[in-house]
């Protein structure tokens, strides 16, 4: 149904446009299908689509039963995009045939498969139309708005006109003309493709134009739509077109003669058309266009015609007119009696609102009481069960609380643990080649080796056993976070004893244990002493032919202390030496050692103190156990 202007006496805004809905949810092509040529599955179902398309207009049952039977083909051959394609179809019939569940529910089946963009777009669209026809329209822009989005993404040009003119249609109807005019002309750019879409939009267009006083586009457009309807003999569409110019140059054009010849030939066109219900709109235009122009007789003549049939406020806007007319020509007794009609026609109007008004009202009173009524016996039950509801949802929240944490918790601590014993193990590997200097063994060996080839047993097995020894503490001990006492005596002995085979007895040691230690009670971090020793031997004895390395064990207030000291010339006597004790790569490691230590052993404290002058350097070891 096309749009019509209405204007009268007194210009006032269109309370009411109906516009055209352009669906574009069936394309309707006419094809011939060979029933010789052999066409394979897919085929077939795009021939039955065809042939469905090509009967919507003319037989809606045949069309349908072609859709549905290239839907079942296309379940045969476990095509989604074809089963899409024919719900689409089915869809479509089903909503010109106001079946909107049945619609309703093909079109949520494609909604759970993955398909191309424009069937997706396709299938919002058909739910919009579905939503539009049952007057949810904003639900229904929504779901518009979205298959447009889609659509964008696609080169379906055809589809995404149609949609782009429903949302105008739609924000048109809800008097949102500014965004009625963006989509509109969206949809008007694209719409090359077809000059019959073309002319439908132009004319919403237009009627959007004119209720944005946006008179120079309305104009270019209304004589573009006229063109259009010409060229496609679309006499409707032209009998709206000469009405609404009827109406404009009345109005707003100013121009009466052009008002009263578009008139005419609305009238014309609807007469030809036998489209008789419009009429009395179109004479009162007419009769308006005259009475500006002050031809009164005339005027009166056709307002006569336009009051046959009128009913409503239109036929007050027919008496009102009459009235005008008939004091222009100065009879005031039958201007008296048209202004009577009037009033009485907008006393009834008024009336017949008040008592619907007044008769909706008692009707909503008595429903709402009733619903008073039963709210207030059903509150209190349904507010207990609302708060026991709530205290669940609180105590269900609240045990998936803990329980999350301790979840976390445990995966943290366990994380942790992983973490803290991989630590330890990479520590332990570090000083167990810390220990074990491959440079340092070589050497032994070859010393002891020399002794077996000068023959000299005593010297050969006793560097062999302190060899053997070392060996067998360092692997065995290696693994342990602490040793006795008398185990690091035995180790330090070992070591000091190779390397003074090493140094060719360039420096002599001694060992200490005082009677405060109890050598097989008494613990210390495994082999903590040795790195201390080396670093003595190799930079606090370095060109000293007289070093005196002394390792002594004792206890202060049940604190265990070793006090590694030699008479070297201590850090300050070469302090670009990368490798003195302070920045040693043993000394960062066994700070490591203590570090874990401290926190893995909640009862032990270890602790490091080097004091160094240039008589020598002390390491004091401090083990507190608790």
């Amino acid at each position: 149904m096309l749009n019509l202007f209405i204007k009268y006496k007194h210009p006032t805004p269109i309370s009411n446009i109906l516009f055209i809905l352009i669906c574009g949810i069936i394309a309707f092509n006419s094809s011939v299908i060979n029933a010789q040529e052999q066409i394979n599955e897919p085929q077939q179902v795009e021939a039955l689509l065809l042939k469905s398309k090509g009967l919507a207009q003319t037989n809606i049952d045949s069309s349908y039963f072609y859709a549905t039977k290239a839907a079942e083909k296309s379940k045969l051959i476990n095509s989604d995009t074809l089963l899409a394609k024919s719900n689409l179809q089915q869809s479509s019939l089903l909503i010109f045939k106001k079946e909107f569940s049945k619609s309703d529910s093909l079109l949520q089946e494609n909604l759970t498969k993955i398909l191309p963009k424009h069937i997706k777009g396709l299938t919002i669209h058909n739910l919009a139309t579905i939503q539009y026809y049952k007057q949810d329209f904003q639900k229904a822009l929504e779901l518009y708005v979205q298959a447009a989005g889609i659509l964008e993404r696609t080169k379906k040009t055809e589809q995404l006109v149609s949609t782009y003119s429903n949302i105008g249609t739609i924000n048109a109807s809800l008097k949102n003309y500014k965004n009625a005019q963006i989509y509109l002309e969206r949809a008007l750019a694209l719409s090359d493709f077809d000059e019959v879409v073309k002319l439908q939009i132009l004319v919403n267009l237009c009627n959007i134009y004119y209720n944005e006083k946006q008179f120079k586009k309305y104009t270019e457009s209304i004589f573009k739509a006229e063109e259009l309807a010409i060229k496609y003999n679309s006499k409707n569409t032209l009998s709206t077109i000469y009405n609404n110019l009827s109406i404009y140059f009345t109005n707003d054009g100013a121009d009466y003669n052009k008002a009263v010849s578009y008139g005419k030939k609305a009238i014309a066109l609807k007469k030809e058309l036998n489209s008789t219900n419009t009429l009395n709109v179109t004479y009162n235009n007419i009769g308006n266009a005259y009475l500006k122009r002050q031809e009164y007789q005339k005027a009166i003549s056709f307002l006569d015609s336009a009051s046959i049939g009128a009913q409503g406020l239109l036929k007050s806007y027919i008496f009102n007119n009459l009235k005008e007319s008939y004091l222009g020509l100065k009879q005031y007794k039958t201007a008296l009696h048209y202004a009577d009609l009037k009033d009485k026609i907008k006393d009834s109007i008024t009336n017949q609102k008040q008592k619907e008004s007044v008769a909706e009202l008692t009707e909503k009173y008595e429903s709402e009481k009733k619903e008073q009524r039963i709210n207030i016996l059903d509150t209190e039950n349904k507010l207990q069960a609302l708060t026991i509801k709530q205290q669940n949802y609180l105590l269900a929240a609240l045990a998936l609380f803990v329980l999350l944490i301790i979840i976390l918790g445990y995966f943290g601590f366990k994380s942790y643990k992983i973490q803290q014993q991989l630590d330890k193990v990479l520590l332990q590997q570090r000083l167990r080649k810390m220990q074990l200097n491959p440079h340092f063994l070589f050497n032994a060996l070859q010393s002891i080796q020399n002794f077996i080839h000068q023959n000299d047993k005593e010297k050969s097995s006793s560097y062999l056993t302190s060899y053997s020894k070392l060996i067998r503490l360092v692997l065995e001990k290696s693994d342990n976070d602490f040793i006795t006492v008398e185990d690091d005596k035995a180790a330090i002995e070992s070591y000091l004893s190779l390397q003074l085979l090493n140094y060719n007895n360039t420096f002599s040691f001694k060992i200490n244990i005082e009677e405060s230690v109890d050598e097989d009670f008494d613990m210390l971090p495994t082999l903590i002493t040795q790195p201390f020793v080396e670093n003595a031997i190799l930079h606090g004895l370095k060109n000293n032919d007289n070093g005196i390395i002394s390792v002594k064990y004792y206890k202060r207030d049940s604190i265990l202390h070793v006090s590694i000291t030699d008479n070297g010339k201590g850090f300050e006597a070469k302090k670009d030496d990368s490798n003195r004790l302070h920045k040693s790569m043993s000394m960062e490691i066994i700070k490591e050692q203590l570090k874990n230590l401290n926190k893995s052993s909640e009862d032990f404290k270890g602790d490091i103190e080097v004091t160094t002058t240039s008589n020598g350097t002390e390491v004091l070891l401090s083990f507190t156990t608790m």
